[in-house]
């Protein structure tokens, strides 16, 4: 393991340098601090004051990584986490990225540096190699999202499954010009399961997949109204259909069809994800993909404590999905 002689060695600097540097003391500057910090990284160093400080107890916090707080989808979701937390004894420390790989890079390092004693990772935005490193040297639980064949505990509902059950349901109505509201960047989007599940129904009506059709968009209602901006701009070619990667997305589409007059469904059906509380007030009612929102966050959270407590991984549940039907499909 390495130690902060190590570093000081490898980077020429004192001792009480690189401790300042760590502890962001304004007598050493910029440049020598990021020489510092990139062989920590290369050494794989990090100080270990907290665990030093508890002596082994642990600090009995998890962290939650998540991209916006204001996503409704996360609100419920860190409810249910710290609801089980709490009961177990522990507190949670909520950490939003914005989409940011900085950000997110510092909250798995805080890990290493043995500031939390577990991290739940809702939100993946920074997949790099070195990142990776990182998920996989600590006790990480990552929530609906897809690493691969990474050797990482993941929980997720069948995104595939439901996208394809709800593409097939609108095909089966007789739209044909379906368009997808995802919220990933266009470098991931080839491997996205809810885009393969709404690929694999269009296939089964031997209908192309028309990539036009494929919008990305961060999750907001405001994303919503410019969404249907882009769908208009279409002409003749738009969809009379869209699946959309969350309710926030879909009640902006459909407040901006109320203002211009759009018919829902007539003229455009749409379909939300997640069966959010405002899903059921809107009118028409919002149809959309019901995911097991509390579920998921009781299991993930339980499963959490048991990789912290080198316990038996609880039996996973059963996290269905349900396509519910309301007025806007």
């Amino acid at each position: 393991m390495a130690k902060i002689s190590d570093v000081a060695e490898k980077t020429g600097y004192s001792i009480t340098t690189i401790s300042r540097a760590i502890n962001d003391h304004p007598y050493v500057s910029d440049k020598a601090k990021k020489k510092i910090f990139d062989v920590m990284r290369e050494l794989d160093y990090y100080p270990n004051n907290v665990a030093q400080q508890l002596r082994g107890k642990g600090t009995k916090l998890i962290g939650v990584i998540i991209s916006f707080v204001t996503n409704p989808f996360f609100t419920y979701l860190v409810d249910a986490i710290e609801k089980v937390a709490y009961q177990a004894g522990y507190q949670i420390v909520v950490l939003q990225t914005l989409e940011e790989a900085d950000r997110e890079q510092k909250f798995i390092e805080m890990l290493k540096k043995r500031q939390l004693d577990g991290l739940i990772m809702t939100s993946l935005d920074n997949d790099s190699p070195e990142v990776l490193k990182l998920i996989e040297s600590g006790k990480i639980v990552v929530c609906n999202r897809y690493l691969g064949d990474k050797d990482i505990p993941l929980i997720r509902i069948d995104e595939k499954k439901a996208t394809y059950e709800a593409t097939y349901y609108l095909l089966a109505k007789g739209y044909r010009k379906i368009a997808y509201v995802s919220a990933n960047k266009p470098s991931r989007i080839h491997v996205d399961p809810r885009i393969a599940g709404y690929h694999e129904a269009l296939t089964a009506f031997n209908i192309d997949l028309n990539w036009d059709y494929v919008l990305l968009r961060r999750a907001s209602i405001g994303d919503g109204r410019s969404t249907l901006t882009d769908i208009l701009a279409m002409g003749d070619d738009k969809p009379d259909a869209v699946l959309v990667i969350s309710d926030e997305v879909a009640s902006g589409i459909l407040s901006q069809c109320h203002l211009l007059n759009i018919k829902v469904p007539e003229t455009l059906a749409i379909i939300g994800f997640d069966d959010q509380p405002i899903a059921e007030v809107l009118y028409p009612g919002l149809t959309t993909i019901r995911q097991p929102i509390q579920e998921l966050g009781e299991y993930v959270a339980t499963v959490m404590i048991a990789h912290i407590e080198h316990k038996a991984l609880p039996e996973k549940p059963e996290l269905k999905t349900k396509l519910i039907i309301r007025g806007t499909a």
